[in-house]
């Protein structure tokens, strides 16, 4: 998962360092920067798989509008011509092992590889990726600095400034360098796993408007285990969820994917697949799974009015609807739902899906919502254990229901940039010993 998240000088923020949790709600006024600080992750994966840097932010998106249409927006203040984003993250365990023999690997006598090993403190445990950008006058989006290395916890770079550590990566002996891009040495990318030639590196001549990380794909998955994982991450594990209410009310039509996506467009074939969990050849036409049956239980504590949902799939055409049953026998298809409805649905249902996102974003969830409502719904999103979920709010219903370190509280700057503070930072929080709920903090304007 993202640990780390750092901007210096990027739109709203003159300078971001984050730490983050598998779950995080994201509160503060608006034009403090929550909707920048969410895109992040999508960026990073648009940026990898960019034909240009400067298109991931131009570019019109599936779902989305473009970042920009002028890219001297995207500097802090409009100033200056550079900016840089940075991410930290903890790699799986599998993937945490394969870099672990790789290091042993590479080691040359028996003597340092028994210390190693026996050294937990010294095995690599996460990784740092670091993108420094330049705008010159009147031209395209430059790379500047590119850098890719891991790192222990025991052993994480320094806290205390926001700048570009992989430059002095390699001078570092618990630091593993896997690419470095600067202007004098070029491009040069270091298998973590020297499996077909021990240690080295190797030079690449790119663009300077692309990214080299996208270059590990060309390499061997035994030598850049780390490398190729948080490629995938980033171009396929990160989702921003903004449902269009209106599109999600038509039948979703066949060949939709599998998998969350942004629009909600394919929420009706995620229920029912949901549905038909574990139905064999020989199951009845009203087969229904257990996690079905559980996920209508829970919507039902959001809408106790409701006592059944099906999806269907029509005959002719092989779309499908959602038909809601209300007390009283009345029932209602996807065509005559309300928004509130329609999010309660695509939002009760993530954590109930075989397949979910690594990473989902999304905004403001209460909208629409009643309060018990919101309840239901923040408790789905905060139980998707498999997934790193973060949200911005200005519900209090959503506040009195998060811990102060769940808390990342965005604030104006007398600069006149944004900041973001943990909420067990913040200086009107951390006196705070439950005397008065988060949600009566935020309306007396504490969090705002």
């Amino acid at each position: 998962m993202i640990t780390r998240l750092e901007a210096i000088r990027y739109r709203c923020f003159e300078r971001l360092a984050i730490d983050l949790s598998n779950f995080q709600v994201i509160v503060g006024a608006n034009g403090a920067g929550k909707t920048t600080l969410l895109d992040l992750p999508v960026l990073f994966g648009d940026l990898l798989r960019a034909t240009t840097v400067g298109s991931a932010f131009s570019d019109k998106r599936p779902d989305f509008l473009p970042r920009t249409r002028d890219l001297r927006e995207i500097l802090f203040a409009r100033r200056g011509t550079r900016f840089s984003l940075a991410l930290e993250a903890a790699l799986p365990e599998g993937v945490a092992n394969d870099v672990r023999n790789g290091a042993i690997a590479r080691l040359k006598n028996q003597r340092a590889r028994e210390a190693f090993s026996s050294n937990e403190q010294r095995w690599p445990t996460h990784l740092r990726y670091e993108i420094s950008f330049e705008l010159a006058d009147g031209g395209p989006l430059h790379v500047r600095n590119e850098y890719l290395f891991l790192f222990p916890k025991a052993f994480a770079p320094e806290r205390a400034a926001v700048e570009l550590h992989g430059a002095q990566a390699e001078h570092n002996r618990n630091w593993l360098t896997v690419l470095k891009r600067d202007s004098i040495s070029g491009t040069e990318i270091s298998p973590e796993s020297p499996k077909r030639r021990q240690g080295g590196s190797g030079k690449i001549d790119l663009p300077s408007t692309v990214l080299a990380l996208p270059r590990v794909l060309y390499e061997s998955s035994s030598e850049y285990p780390a490398a190729r994982w948080l490629y995938e991450l980033l171009t396929g594990g990160a989702v921003f969820l903004d449902p269009n209410w209106a599109e999600m009310r038509q039948a979703s039509p066949p060949g939709q994917p599998r998998t969350v996506i942004p629009s909600g467009r394919n929420i009706p074939w995620l229920a029912f697949d949901l549905k038909r969990q574990g139905a064999g050849g020989s199951a009845a036409a009203d087969y229904r799974s257990e996690s079905y049956a559980d996920w209508i239980d829970h919507v039902r504590t959001a809408l106790p009015q409701v006592v059944d949902i099906d999806v269907r799939e029509r005959e002719d055409d092989h779309h499908a609807y959602f038909v809601l049953t209300y007390r009283g026998g009345y029932s209602v298809s996807s065509s005559g739902l309300s928004d509130g409805t329609l999010r309660i649905l695509a939002l009760t249902l993530l954590p109930y899906l075989a397949r979910q996102p690594v990473i989902l974003v999304t905004e403001e969830p209460e909208n629409g919502l009643h309060p018990y409502a919101i309840d239901a719904v923040l408790q789905s999103l905060s139980s998707m254990y498999d997934s790193q979920v973060w949200i911005s709010s200005h519900s209090p219903v959503v506040l009195a229901s998060t811990k102060i370190d769940q808390l990342l509280c965005a604030r104006l700057a007398s600069a006149g940039g944004v900041e973001m503070v943990a909420g067990s930072d913040h200086p009107r929080l951390r006196e705070w010993r439950g005397g008065i709920d988060l949600g009566s903090l935020f309306a007396a304007g504490v969090l705002g």
